[in-house]
C-alpha cells in the first residue's frame, strides 16, 4: 500500500493542486472538525487554511457544513467531476483545432502527383487517409494483424475517419484480446464489422486509393496507392468478402 505522502503526491499530480491543498483535501477526509485541526493534521499553517478551503470548494472538492465549517467531497465524486473536465476541455481543444484546420483549408494548395507514396509513423498515416478518404461514400478496413489492436491503434483511426464518410466498413479475421471490444464499441461509434478468414494485409481502401498499412523498425508504415482504375479493382475484391 502506497504511504500517506505518497498518495498526497499522486493527488497533487493528478489533480494540479498546490501541496497545501492537496494536504488540506487529505485532513478533511481524515474528518478535521475545525480549522485548528485542519492545520495539525495538514501541517498547513492556520492563516493560509481559511484562502485555501475556499480554493477546494471552488474546485469542487470541499463543501460547507451548517457548522460553518467544512467536509470533504467523496474521492470518488471528485475522479469523476475531473474526469469530466478533462473530456470537456478535449472536446473544447479538438473543436478549435477542426475550426482552424478548416480555415486553413482556403489557403492550401495540396495537389499531389498520383502514384505511390510511402508513410511513415502512425499519426501521419492517420493524417494522409483521412486527407485521402473524407467524402467517400465507402470505405474498407481490413484488420487481421496490425490493424486488429482496437484499442492503440484502430479505434484512433476509425474515429478520425467515420466523420467525414457515409459507411465505414472493418473487416476481422477474428474477435481476439487485441479487439474484443472492437464490435460493441463500433456500433456505438457508427461502424459496421463483420469476419472474414483468413485476410491477407491490413489495409484501408476506397474506390479511388488504397493503403496497405505494415511495420518496421521505426514502427507504423502505410503504402498509399492512388491509382484509380488498380484502386478501384482492389476495393471491388474487399467488397465481395462484404457481401
Amino acid at each position: 500500500m502506497s504511504s500517506k505522502e505518497e498518495i498526497i503526491e499522486r493527488l497533487r499530480k493528478s489533480l494540479d493542486l498546490t501541496l497545501y491543498e492537496a494536504k488540506l483535501y487529505m485532513a478533511l477526509l481524515e474528518n478535521a472538525k475545525d480549522p485548528k485541526e485542519a492545520s495539525a493534521k495538514s501541517g498547513v499553517p492556520l492563516p493560509r487554511i481559511y484562502d485555501i478551503i475556499k480554493v477546494l470548494e471552488r474546485k469542487g472538492m470541499a463543501v460547507s457544513d451548517p457548522d460553518g465549517w467544512y467536509r470533504a467531497v467523496h474521492p470518488r465524486g471528485v475522479a469523476i467531476s475531473a474526469i469530466a473536465k478533462i473530456e470537456e476541455e478535449s472536446k473544447r481543444k479538438a473543436r478549435e483545432i477542426l475550426e482552424v484546420a478548416d480555415n486553413l483549408e482556403s489557403f492550401a494548395s495540396m495537389e499531389r502527383g498520383k502514384g505511390v507514396i510511402l508513410i511513415k509513423g502512425y499519426y501521419n498515416l492517420v493524417s494522409l487517409v483521412v486527407e485521402i478518404m473524407k467524402e467517400e461514400d465507402i470505405v474498407y478496413i481490413t484488420a487481421p494483424d496490425i490493424l486488429s489492436n482496437w484499442e492503440e491503434v484502430l479505434k484512433p483511426l476509425v474515429k478520425s475517419i467515420v466523420p467525414l464518410v457515409n459507411d465505414l466498413r472493418v473487416i476481422v479475421e477474428e474477435v481476439n484480446e487485441l479487439n474484443e471490444k472492437l464490435i460493441e464499441e463500433g456500433k456505438e461509434i457508427g461502424i459496421s464489422v463483420r469476419r472474414h478468414k483468413p485476410l491477407v494485409l491490413d489495409m484501408i481502401s476506397s474506390s479511388s486509393a488504397y493503403v496497405v498499412v505494415m511495420r518496421n523498425r521505426e514502427g507504423i508504415v502505410g503504402i498509399l496507392q492512388e491509382d484509380e482504375v488498380e484502386s478501384r479493382g482492389v476495393f471491388d475484391r474487399i467488397g465481395l468478402m462484404w457481401s
